[in-house]
């Protein structure tokens, strides 16, 4: 009887080993749970186009030498110019700014950018004793300048919506218009030369944003007048050169909005 019972006990053990085992491969075979698939991939795009529109400020840094021909020397038959004794430099000036340009990719654009042209007084520094009309502060003219840069500028593009930039280019500059002062018959030259640009946008969404931006022009203007308005005495025929290292900086703050891309597409799985 006791063998009996241990043939028995032993044969049901391995039947339960046998069924244990074949619910564990069973087991194994059912398909597991997915982990949920990852969020959609957004492709927003870029916006190519962009323009701005802001304050800006031109501090300006000129300095110039001026030559003139003597009244006293050319009533002698002396057509000669001379130093005038001192220099003289423009005004600041404050105005409407706008930039607009174009992205070739997500990192460069081309660019241009102006203000709305004021008149600016273009006045002597220093004070020559020999001729005491030209006292330090004299308003030689009125004229209203423009100059245009164009860049071609780096973005930076790992600041989430911080996008900084610097870049360089050229920059033109003419007068629009010309008032008589101190000196008659004004004319003013154009110019180019260099300017280099730096600044940061900050976008509040796709379209809209802020930006700061600072620029330095370095460019060389000559210009002339044919006569001097002598006080008590009224215009008087003589030539009149100032050579002009204009160097204005320009700083811009206003808003930023770009537009044209595709709208936003969402990866499909």
């Amino acid at each position: 009887m006791p063998s009996n019972f241990k043939r028995r006990a032993a044969a049901l053990a391995g039947a339960l080993g046998v069924l244990a085992a074949a619910t564990a491969v069973q087991a194994a075979d059912l398909p597991t749970a997915k982990e949920p698939p990852p969020a959609p991939v957004v492709d927003s795009g870029y916006q190519p186009f962009f323009v701005k529109v802001g304050f800006t400020y031109a501090l300006n840094t000129s300095s110039s030498r001026l030559w003139g021909q003597n009244p006293t020397a050319l009533a002698q038959g002396v057509t000669t110019t001379f130093p005038a004794g001192v220099g003289a430099t423009l005004a600041d000036v404050a105005t409407i700014g706008f930039e607009a340009g174009v992205y070739v990719n997500r990192n460069i654009s081309f660019d241009i950018s102006g203000g709305i042209p004021f008149y600016i007084k273009d006045k002597t520094k220093g004070f020559n004793p020999a001729n005491p009309l030209l006292a330090n502060g004299t308003t030689l003219a009125q004229i209203m300048p423009a100059i245009l840069p164009f860049t071609a500028l780096y973005h930076f593009d790992n600041f989430g919506p911080i996008r900084p930039y610097i870049g360089g280019g050229m920059a033109v500059g003419w007068s629009f218009s010309n008032r008589n002062a101190f000196l008659d018959d004004v004319h003013v030259g154009s110019t180019v030369g260099p300017v280099i640009q730096g600044g940061v946008d900050y976008m509040i969404d796709r379209n809209w944003g802020v930006s700061l931006d600072v620029k330095k022009v370095f460019t060389y203007v000559e210009s002339y007048a044919n006569g001097i308005n002598i006080p008590g005495y009224g215009p008087f025929p003589a030539k009149v050169i100032q050579h002009t290292q204009f160097d204005p900086w320009l700083f811009s703050f206003g808003l930023v909005y770009r537009f044209g891309g595709a709208e936003p597409v969402i990866a499909k799985y």
